[in-house]
C-alpha cells in the first residue's frame, strides 16, 4: 500500500460522509463503510508514515492539552441585532440609507438556527482549529471535538490555498435531541436498578453498561441547543462522537487574500461546493418580497430538521456590507428577524427583589415551575417597578410567559378574567434586601437603586463574584460558593482583599485541603498579568463591557487615562454614549473605589497599554469613511484610524475633521466639501498614516 493508494481511500471515505451527511443521499452501505474504514486504520496502523491529517480514522482522538483553551478569534464574530416587525424592518433600511448611497438591495434572507455559533479555521484546505463564539472576541479551543462533526470536512473539496475561515451553527437535529434524552431517561433506569446489586454480582456487561452510563451521564438536557452545547464541551472526543451534531455553514471569510465573490449569496453556494451543509437562501429586491419569504420561513419552523427562531436578514454585496460595517455590538448589515416565542401559562407565587454588583436592583417573578420551549422556567425579571405597574401584574395571578427570543423568560401579562380575590397589589418595599440601607427611587431613571450604591454589601459581594467569572478575569475557583466562603469567614471585604490572601488564611477553611488553596492562590496570581481592557472590564462599571473597555484603553492608553478623563473628552470617541461617561463618573465618585485601584496597582496589575506614545498620533481627530474602497476594507480603516487614537463616525457634521472616500462618495463628499473638512481619497489617507510612521 503506498500513498497514492492511501488518499485514495480516504477520498472515497470522505465522498461517502459528504454524500450521507451533507447531501442525505448515501452512495455506500453502512456495512461498506465499515469496512472500509477499518481496513484504512489497519493500514495506519502498520505504516504510521501514510497516516494523514485528513483520514476520517482521526475524527476520534484523545484530549489534547490545548482543549477548551481560550483563543482570540482572527476577527470578531458579532452577534445580531433582533427586529420583530414590519414597522421596525422598515426602520432599518432607513438606517441603512443614511449611511451609504450605495443600493441596499437584494437582501437575502434565511432560517435563522437556534444552535451554537461556532468558528472553524483551515489553512491551506487543512482544518487547524475550531473556537466557539465565546464572547465573540475570544473563543474556546473545541477542535477535538469539532472532528467528530461527520459533515464538517477534514479537508475543504476544492484546492484553497492560504487561510479561510468558515463559521455556522452546530446543532443537533430535533429526532436525535428526543431518542438522546429517552436514551439518558433509560440509562437513568438501569443505573438505579444496577446500584442495587453487590458489585461482585455484576456480569462484565453489567460492568461495561454502569462505566458507560456514569461517564456519559444520565442528566435530561432541556433543549437541542443545549445538548449541542454539551456535547462540543465534553474532554472525551469519543462521547461528543456518539451524538448526532452536524454543522450549517453561513458565511465564508478569506483571511489571505480578496474576496473572490462579491456576494454572500455566491459564497453561499460555493461553500457548499467546499463540502459544506448551507441554509437554501432567498434572495429579495423589496420590503414586500422579503416579509413574504420570512412569512414562508415561520409557516414551515415546525418542517426544519432543527429548532429555528427566526429569519436572518443580510445585505447582499459585500461591497456594501464592507461601506455599512459594525456598531459596537452587531454588523449594521444584517439583522435577525425574531419570530413570535411560546407562550404559557402559569401563576405568579411572589416579587422578589435582586441587587446587582451596581447597586441596582431589579424585581424578579417568581413562578410556578413551567416548561416553556423546552425549558424550565421558575422565575423571570419584571425590569423594574414601572414594568409591574404597567402590566397591572399582582401576586396570585394567572400570568402569560413567553420565553423572548426563546431565550429569557418574560412575564407578558396577566390573566384578569382568572383573578379570584386573592390576588394582592405589589408595592416596592423600602428597604434594599442587604438589610442595611434603604431603596432609592427616582422616576425618571425607573430602575431602583441600594441608597449605599457601590458600597451595598450585596452589590460588593456580586461585584467580586463578577470579578472573578468568565466575563470578568475568570479567576478558575472563584465562583459565588468561594466567595461567599470568604466573605462568611471575614477573609476579604472586596475585591483588593483577595490579593493579599495567603495559604495560611484558606487552609483552615471549611473542607479546603492543600490543593483546593493552592489553586486559588494560583489563579489569584496568574490573574495580575491580565491586560488593561479586561481588568476594566472586571471593575464592573456599568456599561463598560468588553468592547467598551478596548475602545477606553485605546484612545486614553491606561485606566488612569480613562479615570482622569473629561466626560467631552469620553463621550466623543465613536461609540461610546453619554451613559459611559456618567457612570465613569459615578464610579470613581466613590472614594473605595479609588483605593481598590491603588490597591490593584499594588498588587502588580498593568494599568497602561504598551506602546503609550504611537496611539495619539490622530487624537482629537474626528473621520467620516465614505464611497466605494480599493486598497482597504471599510473596517480596516476604521480600525487603523482608533488604532492611533481617531475618531470614527458615520454623519458629516461641523465637527468632522477629515472625510475619508472612495469611487462613487455621494451626499457625504458634498456636504464635507461645503464644509471645508479636508478630503482625503485612498492615498492621501495613505500619505497621513505614512506621516506617523515615519515621525514614530
Amino acid at each position: 500500500m503506498n500513498l497514492k493508494e492511501v488518499k485514495a481511500l480516504i477520498d472515497q471515505l470522505s465522498k461517502a460522509e459528504h454524500a450521507y451527511y451533507v447531501l442525505n443521499n448515501p452512495i455506500m452501505s453502512d456495512g461498506e463503510y465499515d469496512k472500509l474504514f477499518n481496513s484504512l486504520k489497519k493500514i495506519e496502523e502498520d505504516n504510521p508514515e501514510l497516516l494523514m491529517e485528513d483520514s476520517p480514522t482521526q475524527r476520534v482522538t484523545e484530549t489534547p492539552s490545548d482543549a477548551f483553551e481560550s483563543v482570540e478569534h482572527q476577527g470578531r464574530m458579532y452577534s445580531l441585532d433582533n427586529i420583530e416587525n414590519s414597522k421596525e424592518l422598515e426602520k432599518w433600511f432607513e438606517r441603512l440609507e443614511k449611511i451609504t448611497d450605495s443600493t441596499i438591495y437584494p437582501v437575502t434572507i434565511e432560517p435563522k438556527i437556534d444552535g451554537l455559533a461556532i468558528s472553524l479555521i483551515y489553512v491551506d484546505g487543512l482544518l487547524k482549529r475550531g473556537l466557539t463564539r465565546g464572547d465573540g472576541v475570544v473563543g474556546e479551543d473545541v477542535t477535538h471535538n469539532v472532528k467528530t462533526i461527520r459533515n464538517i470536512p477534514l479537508r475543504l473539496k476544492e484546492d484553497v490555498k492560504g487561510t479561510v475561515e468558515i463559521r455556522g451553527e452546530v446543532y443537533m437535529p430535533t429526532d436525535s435531541f428526543n431518542n438522546l434524552n429517552k436514551q439518558r431517561k433509560e440509562d437513568s433506569a438501569t443505573l438505579d436498578l444496577l446500584k442495587e446489586k453487590n458489585k461482585a454480582d455484576l456480569t462484565e456487561d453489567e460492568k461495561n453498561n454502569l462505566q458507560r452510563i456514569r461517564k456519559e451521564g444520565t442528566n435530561i438536557f432541556i433543549n437541542s441547543r443545549n445538548a449541542a452545547a454539551g456535547s462540543l464541551r465534553q474532554k472525551d472526543a469519543s462521547i461528543t462522537s456518539t451524538r448526532d451534531l452536524r454543522l450549517l455553514a453561513y458565511q465564508l471569510i478569506y483571511h489571505d487574500k480578496e474576496v473572490q465573490n462579491q456576494f454572500h449569496s455566491k459564497n453561499n453556494d460555493f461553500m457548499g461546493v467546499l463540502g459544506f451543509e448551507t441554509n437554501n437562501i432567498k434572495i429579495s429586491n423589496s420590503q414586500k418580497e422579503i416579509e413574504k419569504n420570512i412569512d414562508v420561513i415561520k409557516d414551515s419552523r415546525n418542517k426544519y430538521l432543527y429548532q429555528i427562531d427566526g429569519a436572518v436578514l443580510k445585505v447582499d454585496s459585500l461591497q456594501t456590507q464592507d461601506e455599512l460595517g459594525f456598531t459596537s455590538k452587531s454588523p449594521r448589515w444584517a439583522v435577525a428577524f425574531k419570530f413570535p416565542s411560546e407562550e404559557q401559562t402559569t401563576v405568579l407565587k411572589d416579587i422578589k427583589l435582586q441587587t446587582g454588583r451596581t447597586g441596582a436592583i431589579t424585581p424578579v417573578a417568581v413562578l410556578e415551575p413551567v416548561i416553556v420551549g423546552g425549558a424550565r422556567v421558575s422565575s423571570a425579571t419584571l425590569h423594574n417597578p414601572d414594568e409591574i405597574k404597567r402590566k397591572d401584574l399582582r401576586i396570585n395571578d394567572h400570568v402569560i410567559i413567553r420565553r423572548a427570543g426563546d431565550v429569557i423568560p418574560e412575564v407578558v401579562a396577566p390573566i384578569k378574567e382568572r383573578r379570584d380575590g386573592n390576588q394582592n397589589i405589589w408595592d416596592l418595599p423600602k428597604e434594599c434586601p442587604c438589610g442595611e440601607s434603604s431603596i432609592e427611587y427616582f422616576e425618571d431613571e425607573k430602575v431602583p437603586r441600594c441608597k449605599e450604591k457601590l458600597s451595598c454589601n450585596i452589590a460588593q459581594k456580586e461585584s467580586i463574584i463578577f470579578f472573578g467569572s468568565k466575563s470578568g478575569l475568570d479567576i478558575d475557583g472563584l465562583g459565588k460558593e468561594t466567595v461567599d466562603t470568604l466573605l462568611e469567614n471575614k477573609l476579604i471585604k472586596g475585591i483588593g482583599d483577595l490579593y493579599k490572601l495567603d495559604f495560611n488564611d484558606l487552609i483552615d477553611l471549611p473542607s479546603w485541603e492543600e490543593k483546593k488553596t493552592t489553586n486559588l492562590l494560583s489563579a489569584l496570581k496568574k490573574s495580575v498579568e491580565t491586560s488593561p481592557e479586561s481588568l476594566l472590564t472586571a471593575l464592573g462599571i456599568r456599561f463598560v463591557g468588553k468592547r467598551t473597555a478596548q475602545t477606553l484603553i485605546k484612545n486614553f492608553n491606561s485606566i488612569d487615562g480613562i479615570l482622569d478623563a473629561e466626560r467631552d473628552n469620553i463621550e466623543n470617541i465613536h461609540g461610546i454614549s453619554k451613559s459611559v461617561s456618567e457612570s465613569i463618573f459615578e464610579w470613581k465618585s466613590n472614594k473605595k473605589n479609588i483605593e481598590l485601584i491603588e490597591t490593584l496597582k499594588d498588587s502588580g496589575f498593568k494599568f497602561d497599554k504598551k506602546n503609550r506614545s504611537s496611539k495619539s498620533f490622530l487624537a482629537g481627530n474626528t473621520f467620516v469613511i465614505t464611497g466605494t474602497l480599493e486598497t482597504y476594507t471599510r473596517q480596516e480603516i476604521v480600525d487603523l484610524i482608533e488604532n492611533l487614537g481617531g475618531t470614527v463616525t458615520t454623519a458629516v457634521s461641523k465637527n468632522t475633521n477629515y472625510l475619508v472616500y472612495g469611487s462613487n462618495p455621494g451626499s457625504k463628499y458634498d456636504k464635507a466639501n461645503s464644509l471645508n473638512i479636508d478630503l482625503l481619497d485612498e492615498v492621501n489617507f495613505k500619505d497621513l498614516i505614512s506621516k506617523y510612521k515615519k515621525s514614530s
